[in-house]
């Protein structure tokens, strides 16, 4: 199919036919504006950007309720006006859908959803990717997408002009998030790789959207280069090799410091689509819509940094074993890494925690002594710093140096957890209970009770993982079936506490 270069990006023909009517909205500028107040940016939770369809005549975004549970919302464009919103036809009352992304044809939609599988489909799981058709007459049946491919663990997704698709993954449900990638060989999607190192990282990678030419990748990322370490959008380039450069802060023009995440490009690649925290309130308590003129991606396409390429092999190496917790090899890779990439606050903040792992405590501090001036202040980097002088018995130093980035603040709950579940793995655990309970009171949560729990178990202190335990199922986070099958508490199993506590869940 012939293609139409715009902004120096391929869109295909098709999808320019027909003129995008944006719901009536005047179009941004270089400064992002808010996305359709009260229409599709309201004072509910917006958890997706828009999904336009290519010939413009229909547009689907999620919203969570209270409990995150998602819905679709859908308009549809006829006779020259948008209808209202309202959830479309192949929605399910019974589950929640999220995440609506559109085929290059605009034939077909994928979503990712809770939904129950049809029969003969591979059961088990928790939210993945499903696919429904489009035609003259509306929407068909959904189907799970490939279940070779969503194994019951995806969550967004984006896809290219030729079918590959990228979705964020959490491994059996876990909290470590990263983008994988599915190419489409012989009409089928292959078996999905990893993205590499530093596209994801250990911390948290979701949201991508990759240009229909799969030139450019968009993410949101929770990393030591955010803005005072809040969630913000970041975008890697990749060249005609197929090798992606070194990811990018998407800068202060999209991210304003208060999280950004769920970006996308309109059809007619004229506008960036995101969502955005900046407007949090008490009584607005989610994410907006903005949107912005997609010249910014061609602007920071000439970052110094966007040019720079990863090596590849040693990308793909690295991420591995940094997802594996193995040490040893992180360590050798991490120092490689740093030697191509001395300008990497991400891979020195975790270069430093694997030297603490391995107790080689005097050099992380010579790591972190040699940190170039402009990082000083990184909150990564002074905790990092604290973290070393916790594991030599320098306690009122480590407090000295963490009290200007442990006060009041939204990010002060992760803060805390972070050194708690870092003062864990040092078997610091006096300090470390402390923290984690610094951040319950802030805000708890049963899943981080239950965590604490697993931990506690693992290691053989009993009395600790069932108060835990007991604050979990308290806190709702009380399923029966999770609590047997998890092997990380078969060591609590033989306890008589444990045939109390399963009998008080459901």
């Amino acid at each position: 199919m012939a293609t139409l270069a715009i902004m120096g990006l391929l869109i295909c023909k098709a999808q320019t036919k027909s003129q995008i009517n944006y719901l009536g909205q005047k179009p941004p500028g270089m400064v992002a504006e808010l996305f359709a107040p009260g229409i599709v940016s309201t004072k509910s939770y917006e958890h997706s950007a828009p999904a336009f369809s290519p010939d413009g005549s229909v547009v689907l975004w999620t919203v969570v309720d209270s409990t995150y549970r998602g819905s679709l919302l859908e308009m549809k464009y006829e006779n020259g006006k948008w209808s209202k919103p309202a959830r479309p036809s192949f929605a399910d009352s019974t589950a929640d859908d999220y995440y609506p992304s559109f085929s290059a044809d605009g034939a077909k939609l994928f979503f990712s959803s809770r939904r129950k599988l049809p029969p003969g489909y591979p059961q088990g799981g928790d939210i993945r990717i499903w696919e429904v058709e489009r035609g003259k007459n509306g929407w068909g049946k959904p189907a799970p997408f490939d279940t070779a491919i969503s194994k019951g663990h995806e969550f967004a997704h984006s896809v290219s002009n030729n079918g590959t698709i990228y979705f964020s993954s959490a491994p059996a449900g876990g909290i470590t998030f990263n983008i994988k990638k599915s190419e489409k060989l012989s009409g089928r999607n292959i078996e999905p790789v990893l993205l590499p190192y530093s596209v994801n990282s250990v911390d948290y990678e979701d949201g991508p959207y990759i240009a229909p030419d799969e030139s450019f990748l968009i993410f949101e990322s929770q990393r030591p280069e955010g803005i005072d370490g809040y969630l913000g959008l970041y975008i890697s380039f990749r060249d005609k090799n197929g090798q992606w450069g070194i990811p990018v802060n998407m800068g202060t023009k999209i991210n304003s410091g208060k999280g950004e995440r769920f970006a996308r490009l309109s059809p007619d690649g004229k506008y960036l689509f995101f969502g955005s925290f900046r407007n949090s309130s008490a009584d607005s308590r989610g994410a907006d819509i903005y949107w912005i003129d997609a010249k910014i991606i061609d602007e920071l396409k000439k970052d110094k940094t966007a040019k720079t390429k990863i090596k590849q092999p040693l990308g793909d190496e690295l991420i591995k074993v940094l997802i594996k917790t193995d040490t040893e090899n992180s360590a050798v890779l991490l120092k490689q890494w740093l030697s191509l990439y001395p300008q990497s606050l991400d891979a020195t903040v975790i270069y430093s925690s694997v030297l603490r792992k391995q107790k080689y405590f005097s050099a992380a501090e010579q790591l972190l002594a040699m940190i170039p001036a402009g990082w000083s202040e990184n909150a990564n980097i002074i905790m990092e710093k604290a973290l070393v002088k916790f594991a030599v018995d320098e306690d009122d130093k480590a407090h000295l140096l963490l009290a200007p980035v442990l006060k009041e603040g939204s990010q002060l709950r992760g803060r805390y957890l972070y050194l708690s579940n870092s003062l864990f793995d040092m078997a610091k655990f006096k300090p470390s209970d402390e923290y984690f309970e610094k951040a319950m009171s802030l805000h708890s949560h049963g899943v981080f009770w239950y965590n604490r729990a697993c931990s506690y178990s693992q290691i053989g202190y009993k009395d600790k993982a069932f108060e835990a335990l007991d604050q979990a199922s308290s806190l709702g986070y009380n399923e029966k079936k999770s609590y047997e099958a998890d092997p990380d508490l078969v060591p609590l199993q033989s306890d008589a506490r444990w045939k109390m506590l399963i009998g008080k869940l459901k």
